[in-house]
């Protein structure tokens, strides 16, 4: 237990406690417009914020403000911002790649045509000016510039977003956060082996997107990447991953997606155990931001008049 957290521990648990919980989310999926779906938050913390919403099909503004509420919270209650701040180091990491992209097109748009997410630790319109990050857009525009594949973007950067996570937490030296994005590296090794297998990808193109620094290590995933895959679900089964496999023996890919993203959250729950401290801030963060995330499934989902049975089926769990 960490005291320093006890105030805002208390303020977390009660924030905590109104997270939208399954029956909620149901009731959402089983409205019969859009318009009603939405009529289903107004008696939750998202009411007052409903109510000004004139047309449902601009309801991402309503979830942008939301996520920034969130982290206003999160930054007022950390006392380890090193570390948090690691989670709105994410959104730069997206800039980042949004930025580079665009500088890399022959008719470059203007930076405020550019869709940046005001959500990290840097100003989005000086990301490219950023020096933390002039290494990385360095090793970045020479990948580019040798195969002119826009895909190498994303993996250098995913990469290095993971490394620098990683490093940070050591340096901390706090163990739920090292472990943290350890499972967030494995699950994503994870997911990345089972698709590059479907799609009969060579175990070259595989290691140019693995992802280092998580339990899981390179020689395991190469040991059975040419063999059947049943192997390897077998080798799992005896990890500490054996339920975030269940999915894609039930319904491959997109299952595997949905039971690794619940797997994830599962974890997170162990904190409710927790009396004070900074895994549960960053546990109710996270919760959040998954909230958000089923917010967005449903309402496009109902705004596209796709089946409710459809909807739920795509749907992650609740963190309540």
């Amino acid at each position: 237990m960490d005291t320093r957290y006890a105030y805002i521990t208390g303020r977390t648990r009660a924030l905590e406690a109104r997270l939208l919980d399954k029956l909620k989310m149901e009731r959402m999926i089983a409205a019969t417009s859009a318009k009603a779906s939405l009529s289903e938050l107004e008696e939750t913390d998202y009411g007052p914020y409903v109510s000004q919403l004139k047309d449902v099909n601009n309801f991402e503004g309503l979830l942008y403000d939301e996520l920034k509420r969130l982290y206003s919270f999160i930054d007022k209650g950390s006392l380890d911002k090193e570390l948090t701040d690691l989670f709105r180091m994410r959104y730069d990491f997206h800039n980042l790649k949004v930025f580079l992209k665009n500088e890399f097109k022959e008719k470059p748009l203007p930076l405020e045509e550019l869709p940046f997410i005001d959500l990290g630790t840097i100003e989005p319109l000086k990301i490219g000016e950023a020096k933390k990050f002039l290494q990385i857009q360095k090793e970045t525009t020479r990948a580019f510039e040798e195969n002119k594949n826009p895909q190498d973007i994303d993996i250098i950067l995913d990469k290095e977003y993971y490394r620098l996570c990683v490093e940070k937490a050591e340096e901390s030296e706090n163990e739920f956060v090292i472990n943290l994005f350890q499972k967030e590296i494995d699950l994503v090794n994870i997911k990345t082996f089972f698709r590059c297998q479907t799609l009969k990808r060579n175990k070259n193109f595989f290691l140019k997107i693995f992802i280092g620094k998580g339990i899981l290590t390179k020689a395991l995933f190469l040991e059975f990447y040419e063999k059947e895959e049943n192997a390897f679900l077998r080798k799992l089964s005896f990890t500490p991953y054996a339920k975030a496999i269940m999915g894609y023996e039930k319904k491959g890919l997109k299952g595997l997606e949905l039971s690794c993203d619940n797997f994830f959250l599962e974890c997170l729950k162990k904190t409710k155990l927790i009396t004070a401290g900074l895994e549960v801030l960053i546990a109710y963060l996270i919760a959040k931001e998954n909230e958000i995330k089923l917010l967005r499934s449903v309402l496009i989902g109902k705004i596209n008049e796709i089946p409710a049975q459809m909807i739920r089926e795509r749907m992650r769990e609740t963190f309540i």
